[in-house]
């Protein structure tokens, strides 16, 4: 596994946050094993704070745990994939469909300065920044409907969801940018168009499945696991 980490960490949150990061950026690719001592020495911790992030990453469904492999990042099926995805657009058209009530042009301007940051991210191609506007788009809408648990669930499928698009690599690969889409999302909002909203949301969702599927057939050496 190459040197990735540079600074010494103190805390099992901060280690557990690093891991994440580490994953979710490619630093860390899917099937890597996570050798506890390796992890241990280039954190500059024990052993302990990297079992304790191993195991809430475990929880999370970001690593799994085998008799012969030991912990490693998880490499997720297609069928697994097309399974989140139908959960994510279940609980998101929800979400986006109780956001409507709760719109305020406050609200509204803090989803377009996301959307505004995207134009800027995909412009300059910074596609690790991408990921985690993405994620903050989808959790603004979340959060205006103001159902803490529906919150909660979405954020854990976002986690999924980051992983199985970064492994793909749609959008830099092939002709296909979510911008538009959350533009119709973010314009149905705004009129309060309840309708209009489920419907952006659901086709916005549907569009990335499809195209993470397309975008299976790229350099063998690009998904290939260490």
């Amino acid at each position: 596994m190459p040197q990735v980490f540079h600074k010494k960490l103190t805390s099992e949150t901060a280690v557990y946050e690093r891991l994440k990061s580490a994953i979710r950026k490619r630093y860390i690719k899917q099937g890597s094993r996570l050798i506890e001592t390796v992890l241990a020495g280039q954190l500059g911790v024990s052993r302990t704070p990297i079992r304790s992030a191993i195991k809430r990453l475990e929880s999370e469904g970001l690593v799994q745990t085998s008799v012969n492999r030991g912990a490693h990042v998880i490499t997720p099926t297609r069928e697994e994939i097309e399974h989140t995805f139908e959960v994510r657009t279940a609980l998101e058209c929800l979400a986006v469909e109780q956001a409507i009530k709760n719109v305020t042009p406050e609200k509204i301007t803090e989803l377009q300065k996301l959307i505004d940051n995207e134009h800027t991210i995909l412009a300059e191609k910074r596609m690790p920044e991408y990921w985690e506007n993405n994620n903050a788009i989808h959790l603004k809408i979340a959060e205006m409907s103001g159902n803490l648990v529906l919150v909660a669930y979405i954020r854990e499928l976002l986690d999924r969801s980051s992983l199985y698009l970064v492994l793909y690599d749609p959008f830099s690969r092939l002709e296909y940018s979510p911008l538009a889409e959350h533009e119709k999302i973010y314009a149905a909002l705004a009129a309060a168009s309840r309708e209009e909203a489920r419907t952006a949301m659901k086709e916005h969702l549907k569009s990335s499945t499809v195209y993470m599927h397309l975008a299976e057939d790229v350099p063998e050496d690009y998904i290939s696991l260490t």
